[in-house]
């Protein structure tokens, strides 16, 4: 007896792998495709037809594969189903309701809580089994209990997409089983969840592992099992960051998931995957792992140091010796003198955008005069930064190297004068100058014109003076 269950138990865990290796063997991997460098991933790297990876804090879009094609987006639908539940009831989730109707207007080969028309259970359990059990009984629930009917709540459905952005979508049911003119695309599918994620109970449903219906008047307790065995169990599917949000599969929508995942720095991303072939529920889990890893690695934590040493503070020295090969600049070091730091973790592509409001919010305070000598760490003055969380950090600036001063001559005097004195000054001594150079050229004239007088005196006085000796000879002749 005993044998014979071992027996069975060794079949079916036999049956198990060899069913496991078969499907996977239909799933050839991505040729190229390397794990350990997951920055390096393509679209031809994917099995899904339609991929995008968005940022959930920004909205950004760090990866894209065909998303803008309209496709089937089976019971992804239910995204949308459950966030407007949750905006109609609010906190109040623990009201009993009555199952109507509608709930058992679904098609064949629909996916079920399964809830029974009549069945009386609280807002909560009903949305736990349209999530994790992916009832589209629990949907045609849900909008006749929000709108009044099924119509009214499709309508909603499609005013709230567009009021979201969202450009290729329309809904015409609840649960996403197959119908014509119901598609969306992995861009809107990421906008949708997007929105759906900031809502606290959101998030907590489609993280759940397991969740326990209570005993209701037409059944007993029933444990449901989350079918994200990506973002929310404990297998070997699970991504190591995942935590939500909601697979989706039919014939015409092939394999989908729409993943969310948190890393340890704290970002969260999205990620939508269509068609992720048609029958390998493998492919939609690979591919959400590919592409979260492949956004995780842009991201990269800065600290405090870091961002000031790629955006330092420089300055232009006056008075700088003109053989200085960097014309006088120096980069400023800052020394942190206080325990206070921060840090911010920033997608590549952000960088410069943050390091320019960096150099922004950083407050400087000079303490001497930026002049040439100085010496290399020489204090110049005290750095304050103010960090988006509100953290202060002070630091000192120091120069990073020696700077001589220029040598002075006569002919840098003199720039130097002209260079530090307003114009009317300037103008002053020219016009004096012009004054005293008049004044001198005059003096030199009438100068000029006295010592000619004298000459001439002089000269007529000789020749008067040549007559009188000329006429006292003649006389002494005539005795």
């Amino acid at each position: 007896m005993h044998w014979t269950k071992r027996a069975l138990a060794f079949l079916a865990a036999a049956l198990m792998i060899f069913t496991l290796n078969a499907r996977a063997s239909d799933l050839q991997p991505a040729e190229g495709y390397d794990s350990t460098h997951p920055e390096l991933l393509e679209g031809d790297y994917l099995y899904a037809q339609s991929a995008i990876l968005m940022d959930y804090e920004t909205g950004q879009v760090l990866f894209e594969k065909n998303p803008d094609r309209e496709m089937a987006m089976a019971s992804t639908t239910k995204i949308m189903t459950c966030m407007l539940a949750l905006e109609h009831f609010g906190e109040d989730l623990d009201v009993f309701i009555t199952i109507p109707p509608e709930a058992a207007d679904v098609p064949d080969g629909s996916s079920r809580v399964p809830v029974t028309v009549g069945e009386q259970m609280t807002v909560r359990d009903l949305l736990y089994g349209l999530m994790l059990h992916s009832g589209n009984d629990a949907a045609n629930a849900v909008a006749v209990l929000v709108s009044g009917s099924l119509d009214q709540f499709v309508s909603e459905m499609n005013r709230r997409a567009e009021k979201l952005g969202c450009e290729h979508t329309h809904f015409v049911n609840a649960h996403g089983y197959t119908a014509e003119g119901h598609y969306t695309t992995v861009r809107d599918m990421a906008l949708i969840a997007r929105e759906a994620m900031k809502n606290q109970t959101f998030r907590t449903i489609v993280r759940t592992i397991k969740y326990t219906m209570p005993a209701s008047n037409a059944r007993g307790a029933k444990i449901l099992t989350n079918t994200n065995l990506w973002g929310a169990s404990t297998g070997m599917y699970k991504y190591k960051y995942g935590n939500g949000i909601k697979t989706g599969f039919t014939s015409a929508a092939g394999q989908c998931l729409v993943g969310s995942a948190t890393n340890d720095e704290g970002v969260t991303l999205i990620s939508v995957v269509f068609r992720s072939t048609t029958n390998n529920a493998e492919a939609k889990w690979l591919d959400s792992t590919k592409i979260m890893n492949y956004g995780f690695s842009r991201y990269t934590r800065y600290s405090f140091d870091q961002l000031y040493d790629m955006a330092p503070v420089k300055v232009q020295l006056e008075n700088a010796s003109e053989e200085d090969e960097l014309g006088g600049e120096i980069t400023l070091k800052a020394i942190r003198n206080t325990a206070a730091n921060t840090s911010a973790v920033l997608l590549d592509i952000n960088v410069e955008d943050y390091l320019a409001q960096f150099a922004q919010d950083c407050r400087v305070d000079y303490t001497v005069e930026l002049t040439a000598p100085i010496e290399e760490n020489a204090i110049v003055g005290n750095l304050t930064y103010t960090a988006p969380d509100g953290t202060s950090i002070t630091a000192l600036l120091t120069a990073d190297r020696s700077v001589e001063a220029a040598r002075h001559t006569a002919t840098t005097a003199i720039h130097d004068f002209f260079e530090n004195n307003p114009s009317w000054l300037l103008i002053a001594i020219v016009a004096l100058f012009l004054l005293l150079f008049i004044v001198w050229r005059i003096s030199a004239a009438v100068k000029r014109r006295e010592k000619r007088r004298r000459r001439i005196e002089r000269a007529r006085r000789r020749a008067l003076q040549q007559k009188k000796q000329q006429q006292a000879a003649k006389a002494r002749a005539r005795k």
